[in-house]
């Protein structure tokens, strides 16, 4: 009787012992945790170290997996039961614990041997769920010390990434935009260089006609003179061309005038490549024999017309024309006409035809030839002067993902916003920084090519659908990027 008592007691002291679960998880070191999918499931694998870890005869730890995502999605794995000398046994006794078990799924139960290496080697499945996709799934180890099922701590270090979904990993592809001509800014402008009744010669200093009429060229000289310097004062811009356009007044023969207007238009643009030593390529010149569009703006805004005056006038000037004699009958009209004659003499010939004898000139200026670094310096104040392939050299002075490559990058999104090379490279950028939302926008516009198969199918990874991204991939076709990507899909 007395040797069942202390057998008795002896039982009660190791129950108490298990119930109490004192243990020091301190010493657990968890390494090379790999999640894998096989054959649909999830299957988990680690290497527990347990070299610095002390547990005392009558104690154990249960350490377990938890996978969660940032979105409330958890999943707990079977644990590992990690027993002290006495605590082993009754496990393998199957006599005490079986409480404590109760609150895990235990994949393996090991003995710890104090003051010995001993790593364990953990292995477990589990079905695959679609969320386990997502890149920010991560896996924790958590120690339970009392066996109570609570798993609200780390005993191994921070949580990893779980690691199923390569998206991030994953190789974009971007393409070089084609060279194509550099943009142009255009500047307009108006000058009345005047010339001698009925001839073509262009006066640049004062001159005195023979009639003894004075012509005085300097100031609308200066006002296309200004005009270029303006344009050029950007030192890293060069004149494209330069384009003037003469006009002449409706009065006397029409084919008179077209010959007339033509010769100006010439002398003017001769005059103006000489000064600036321009190629012939860059200089061009137009004219307009008779100004009958201008006139009708004048009719229109005169104050001094009737509503009768301006109505007869703007159906003589609408009237439709098949040749020169039709503009000569129409200025006969205007001045012989009694409903006409005395405006025109009054102020139709000395007031409104001289401003109608006018120059219109447009400079077209564009980027000079500059190296990728001369270039990045013009992005950084004017890069509306660049080209979308130009734009892209900028960017592939730095590493790919930097601050200055995605600026870049964005840059030319906001100046090509319908270009489809200047949308794919702007997803390829977003999807490399993390950001979905802004890659989806962007994919809508960037057409279909290999390289954006390509980008929609890390896309497609990114949110779990990997059957889809595959089928993009494949698509993609021998891109190096996709086959790749491809690969490290698994399929």
């Amino acid at each position: 009787m007395k040797r069942i008592k202390i057998m008795m007691a002896a039982a009660a002291a190791i129950l108490t012992a298990v119930y109490s679960y004192a243990a020091e998880p301190a010493g657990i070191k968890v390494s090379n945790t790999l999640a894998s999918r096989v054959d649909g499931d999830l299957r988990l694998t680690a290497d527990i170290n347990l070299d610095a870890m002390k547990l005392k005869s009558n104690s154990q730890v249960y350490l377990t997996p938890v996978i969660e995502d940032n979105s409330g999605n958890s999943f707990v794995m079977p644990s590992v039961l990690i027993n002290g000398h006495a605590m082993q046994i009754a496990y393998e006794r199957h006599s005490l614990g079986g409480d404590a078990r109760k609150n895990h799924d235990v994949a393996m139960a090991v003995k710890r041997r104090n003051g010995k290496s001993q790593t364990v080697s953990y292995l477990s499945s589990a079905p695959l769920e679609k969320w386990m996709w997502n890149p920010a799934a991560s896996v924790k180890w958590v120690v339970d010390t009392c066996g109570c099922g609570r798993l609200n701590g780390s005993a191994a270090g921070d949580p990893s990434e779980l690691g199923l979904n390569p998206a991030g990993k994953l190789r974009v592809a971007y393409v070089t935009p084609a060279v194509t001509d550099l943009p142009v800014a255009i500047h307009e402008g108006n000058a009345q260089v005047r010339f001698e009744v009925s001839r073509s010669e262009l006066h640049a200093e004062p001159y005195t006609c023979r009639n003894g009429q004075k012509i005085d060229n300097r100031a609308e000289l200066k006002v296309i003179d200004d005009s270029i310097s303006y344009a050029l004062s950007d030192k890293n811009v060069e004149i494209a061309k330069i384009k003037i356009c003469g006009f002449a007044s409706p009065e006397g023969p029409y084919l008179n005038n077209q010959q007339l207007s033509t010769d100006r238009s010439r002398a003017l643009s001769e005059y103006i490549a000489a000064r600036y030593k321009l190629p012939a390529e860059k200089s061009e010149f137009d004219a307009v024999p008779e100004n009958w569009a201008g006139f009708r703006e004048q009719v229109l805004k005169s104050p001094i017309l009737s509503v009768t005056q301006r109505n007869d006038l703007l159906e003589l000037i609408d009237r439709p024309v098949y040749g020169p004699s039709d503009y000569d009958a129409k200025e006969k009209e205007l001045r012989t006409n009694p409903k006409f004659a005395g405006l025109f003499k009054s102020t139709i010939l000395p007031e409104w035809f001289p401003a109608l004898r006018a120059t219109k000139f447009e400079i077209s200026t564009r980027l000079k030839p500059l190296s990728d670094e001369e270039l990045a310096e013009v992005m950084k104040h004017t890069p509306e002067k660049m080209s979308l392939n130009q734009m892209f050299r900028v960017a592939k002075l730095y590493p790919e993902g930097s601050d200055d490559f995605n600026r870049a990058i964005s840059t030319a999104l906001r100046f090509f916003p319908e270009d489809p090379t200047a949308n794919l490279n702007a997803a390829a950028a977003s999807l490399k920084n993390g950001d979905l939302e802004k890659a989806a926008e962007v994919l809508k516009k960037a057409g279909d090519s290999p390289e954006a198969d390509n980008a929609r199918g890390i896309l497609a990874t990114w949110n779990g659908e990997m059957e889809d991204a595959a089928r993009l991939f494949k698509q993609a076709g021998a891109l190096p990027e996709a086959a790749k990507n491809l690969e490290m899909l698994g399929k």
